[in-house]
């Protein structure tokens, strides 16, 4: 899963990803085009690390993300002839991080240089409801080139119909995510990749003394929150183990940016795990909320989906209380289920499948 962190430059996006990365990465240029930073981050998952010790497996997979670190977004580039350029990257992610600045810099990205992330939260979204509605609109433009050639009109009304959907939504000041589009809808619609549509966890870069800010709603789709000071954490992440929990514990912070991040962000992006287990690997895949057993079976292999007769489900809760799989199968507790069983977070899958 890729997830790009965005943000106005200055808003410390670069600081908080050498805090996650442990690696210096110079501040990118404001320029649209320039290629994001990129790193691959571990999501650490108790379960699958009990899961681990139980099998004692020749190979070990935990979950990733893929972090970008994209160019800061200059207020007004929605209208420029470059936006396609950063945008474009963006749009690529499976997930946004908006970065917020809530301390004090000279490094200002406007000409307003008080401390205000509620403001801030406000022109990224304005920059990316104009893009959205860029896309719509010139996509309307085309469907009306489309509609002249006869055999074409039964699908071009129907595109037409959702497209204006999205198109009137956007107007509203409300994000593409508000559209109320069905699946079948969305599936017309999913190669504009629309960042207002997207998942959305909201950061607030904090000042070292400084307090949580009040936000706005906005025409994003937020699933979650959190606050860190990423100067802080920056410190943090260049100490060891002991030393970086011990200076955590006297900063007051349950546990530092580089352990909580990857988890948090994770599930605030609405990702579940499922696990596959045995001798030869444990490993954590990927997918997101409401996926059903097929959709699941893809991640693994594209033959375990396209010949899917039954799924082994396994819950992780009873397999760790019950101490073994031959007890959970002792106690019934191991079940099958069919293609639109809705896989749950921690589910432990074995797919039947013949091809």
């Amino acid at each position: 899963m890729r997830i790009a962190l965005v943000g106005l430059p200055g808003s410390g996006k670069t600081t908080l990803y050498n805090a996650l990365v442990q690696k210096p990465a110079d501040v990118l240029p404001g320029v649209p085009g320039s290629a994001p930073h990129v790193s691959m981050l571990t999501v650490r998952d108790p379960r699958l690390e009990w899961l681990r010790d139980l099998y004692s497996p020749k190979k070990y997979t935990p979950a990733t993300l893929q972090l970008e670190d994209h160019p800061g977004i200059p207020p007004g580039l929605a209208k420029s002839d470059r936006r396609g350029e950063l945008f474009g990257r963006m749009r690529d992610a499976d997930g946004l991080v908006i970065t917020l600045r809530s301390y004090a810099t000279d490094a200002y990205a406007y000409d307003d240089p008080d401390v205000d992330p509620g403001r801030d939260l406000e022109l990224v979204a304005l920059e990316f409801l104009n893009a959205d509605l860029d896309i719509c609109e010139r996509r309307l433009r085309k469907l009306d080139e489309e509609w002249k050639r006869p055999k074409e009109r039964d699908r071009v009304e129907r595109e037409r119909s959702v497209v204006r959907r999205l198109r009137d939504t956007l107007l509203g000041d409300k994000g593409a995510h508000a559209a109320g589009l069905s699946p079948e809808e969305e599936q017309i619609v999913r190669g504009f990749q629309l960042l207002t549509a997207k998942p959305v966890v909201l950061l607030a870069n904090l000042a070292e003394d400084g307090t949580p800010p009040e936000l706005p709603e906005v025409a994003f789709n937020v699933l979650s929150r959190f606050d860190a000071c990423a100067a802080l954490e920056v410190e943090l992440a260049q100490l060891e183990g002991n030393d970086r929990a011990a200076f955590a514990e006297e900063l007051g912070l349950s546990e530092p940016l580089v352990d909580r991040f990857p988890g948090a962000c994770y599930r605030g992006l609405g990702l579940r795990s499922f696990f596959t287990v045995g001798e030869d690997e444990v490993r954590a895949w990927t997918i997101t909320g409401g996926s059903n057993a097929v959709q699941s079976a893809a991640k693994v292999h594209s033959d375990l989906a396209r010949g899917f007769i039954r799924a082994e489900v396994t819950p992780y809760e009873d397999l760790r209380s019950l101490g073994g799989m031959k007890e959970v199968k002792a106690k019934g507790k191991q079940r099958l289920e069919g293609k639109g069983y809705v896989v749950a977070d921690g589910d432990i899958l074995n797919i039947r499948f013949s091809v």
